[in-house]
């Protein structure tokens, strides 16, 4: 007993300090309505006294007194008067309640959704590539707004409870101290099974956060139309949907579990409660037969009791369901307190944004957290200004991973990366982000008009046409958007109104070109041209070839064709360099270059 008491002490606990962190947040912006809020519920947790109150006077009056006495007649039309104001005001004060609380809704999913989305621009990719940060992000994904505005809501209508528990208090331990306290004790079950609910609820949900994951995952299938063909085309749509009919059932089986449970014992504790409203009520129903109290004092008696239990019960019940709700906002707390794995320095070093760096890998060696797998091993390489450089290998060789850390993704495990003789954690990341821009095997498909989708490559400024236009024609694109209707005001995205779905290939031109339009001096280009045609690739690559000296390109591709034009290429094999030089140098020597080399060049023979 001891325990579980310990247990609902440590939960009200958590209750009241998520209530305190929460409402201080939103306070700023919605104290006016968080105060006629509380005004509202303190009328709403007095009035049925109020009510019942002036009720009994009457009675009382009706029952004790002469109708033609002078005094009675006034306390009657006094009484009459509460009576009426009881009945009239909380009908009037529902409407600005209904307002009041869709006010609130709406400023807490405001205030809640938009500090995740900031939150989550500003977490390091490290971060995000953790799968314990995931199913915290999924968490507060799926219910982090919704259930914070329940969880505010919530408070106000258990502090309402809290106020009636208050009055219907003093009214019974003013009438009968010991049938006070039996009733009081008689209702502590609800608590328990309250809290213990609320508890259990959370638990199915945290530790069904990668099964929830991975349903979501297989459901986005049968919503994405590329998907779709493919499932048709296999067969495989009746393979998926059971996949995904049995995580739903197996997940929700056991959240139905735990309701027949909850709503069994809560029926038991529910029943002893209602034996102890049976018992206050025989016993002040002989005191009105013996006369030592009046009808109408009876019915005000009787109705604090019902009134006490009732709002008691309930209080227990929203502790416990709203219990639930501040374990997801406490998700949403820590997701707020996450500090970014990559550490930024304080004053970071400032780069010349004018000139492009020389870059240094000194003795670089990498492991991703929570392995001890060295993905690079004693890499040293350099780049100097106005290089390119391509990066060779079979998958999983390491080159992405070496984009990753040049990025500031993640820190190396051993050694440095030097930018102009500076360690790179070091430098000031907005600035190492300013003169380096990228086209990932992931890029991104902005659902914006094309010029938008292009000229976010460096937002700040107004979209400049003509340097829109410049970029899609370096990135191939110009060809295939003057050929759609609205040209650069196209909107993308056939779920928008008259948008135009782009190809695979022409999404990636897309991306090429919003990379020019940064106009960057490091760009990193991993498997630019993957899903572009031979034509379109050599003009591509022509053009990054005649950028000027004060640019450097890092290319990862394993189209030779792109690759033998760099003036240094670096071959990576189980996260070595195990080869570096130009085309004619790698082939002379015969190694896997050479070997990987020919093996594409006899598949267009």
């Amino acid at each position: 007993m001891k325990k579980i008491f310990s247990k609902i002490y440590d939960n009200f606990e958590l209750f009241v300090l998520n209530a305190w962190r929460l409402d201080k947040m939103i306070w700023k912006e919605g104290k006016y309505y968080l105060t006629a809020y509380f005004f509202i519920v303190l009328v709403n947790a007095a009035e049925p006294f109020l009510g019942s109150g002036a009720l009994a006077l009457l009675l009382n009056q009706l029952s004790a007194v002469k109708v033609s006495d002078t005094t009675s007649i006034g306390e009657f039309y006094v009484a009459l008067l509460l009576l009426i104001l009881s009945i009239v005001v909380p009908a009037l004060l529902a409407v600005f309640d209904s307002f009041v609380n869709i006010m609130i809704y709406w400023l807490v999913e405001r205030k809640i959704g938009l500090m995740t989305i900031k939150k989550s621009a500003g977490i390091d990719i490290a971060a995000h590539e953790d799968p314990k940060f995931k199913d915290l992000f999924n968490r507060i994904s799926d219910s982090g707004s919704w259930s914070a505005s329940n969880f505010v809501g919530g408070q106000f209508v258990i502090s309402e409870m809290l106020i009636r528990v208050v009055i219907a208090s003093s009214v019974l331990f003013w009438a009968d101290w010991k049938i006070f306290l039996f009733i009081f004790v008689a209702t502590i079950p609800e608590l328990i099974i309250g809290m213990y609910y609320g508890g259990r609820v959370w638990s199915i949900i945290n530790a069904k956060s990668e099964t929830k994951r991975r349903f979501w995952d297989l459901r986005s299938f049968f919503m994405n139309p590329s998907s779709l063909v493919e499932l048709n085309l296999f067969q495989n749509s009746e393979y998926f949907y059971q996949m995904v009919r049995k995580m739903y059932d197996d997940f929700k089986n056991e959240e139905n579990k735990n309701e027949v449970r909850n709503s069994k014992y809560r029926f038991i504790a529910v029943f002893i409660s209602q034996i102890a409203l049976a018992v206050a009520i025989v016993s002040y129903a002989l005191q009105a037969i013996n006369g030592l109290i009046g009808i109408g004092t009876l019915t005000f008696i009787l109705y604090s009791a019902e009134n006490f239990r009732g709002s008691l019960s309930r209080f227990f019940w929203l502790l416990g369901r709203h219990y639930k709700d501040s374990l997801f906002v406490k998700d949403f707390f820590d997701f707020m307190d996450i500090k970014s794995v990559v550490k930024k320095p304080e004053k970071g070093i400032i780069l010349d944004k004018s000139v492009a760096p020389k870059i240094v890998f000194e003795n670089v060696s990498f492991s991703y957290p929570g392995t001890d797998i060295m993905v690079l091993k004693n890499f040293s390489f350099t780049i100097n200004p106005g290089e390119k450089i391509a990066l060779v290998g079979l998958n999983g060789a390491g080159k992405t991973t070496f984009v990753k850390l040049l990025c500031r993704f993640y820190d190396p495990t051993e050694g440095r990366i030097l930018i102009n003789g500076h360690d790179l954690r070091e430098v000031d990341i907005d600035s190492w982000y300013h003169i380096i821009g990228a086209v990932f095997q992931d890029y991104s498909r902005y659902h914006l008009t094309v010029k938008e989708a292009i000229a976010v490559g460096r937002t700040g400024n107004k979209p400049n046409i003509e340097k829109v236009k410049d970029a899609a024609k370096a990135g191939e694109a110009d060809i295939f958007i003057e050929k759609w209707e609205k040209a650069y005001e196209q909107t993308l995205g056939r779920a928008f109104t008259e948008g135009v779905e782009p190809s695979v290939g022409q999404w990636q031109k897309l991306a090429l070109a919003r990379v020019f339009y940064r106009d960057p001096k490091v760009m990193i280009l991993d498997e630019p041209t993957s899903s572009i045609d031979a034509l379109s690739e050599s003009r591509i690559f022509e053009k990054i070839g005649e950028v000027n000296d004060n640019r450097s390109v890092v290319l990862i591709s394993h189209r030779f064709s792109s690759v033998r034009k760099a003036h240094k290429i670096v071959v990576i094999k189980d996260g070595e360099k195990i080869e570096e030089g130009i085309h004619e140098d790698l082939v002379s020597k015969k190694g896997v270059y050479a070997e990987l080399y020919q093996l594409q060049a006899k598949s267009y023979e």
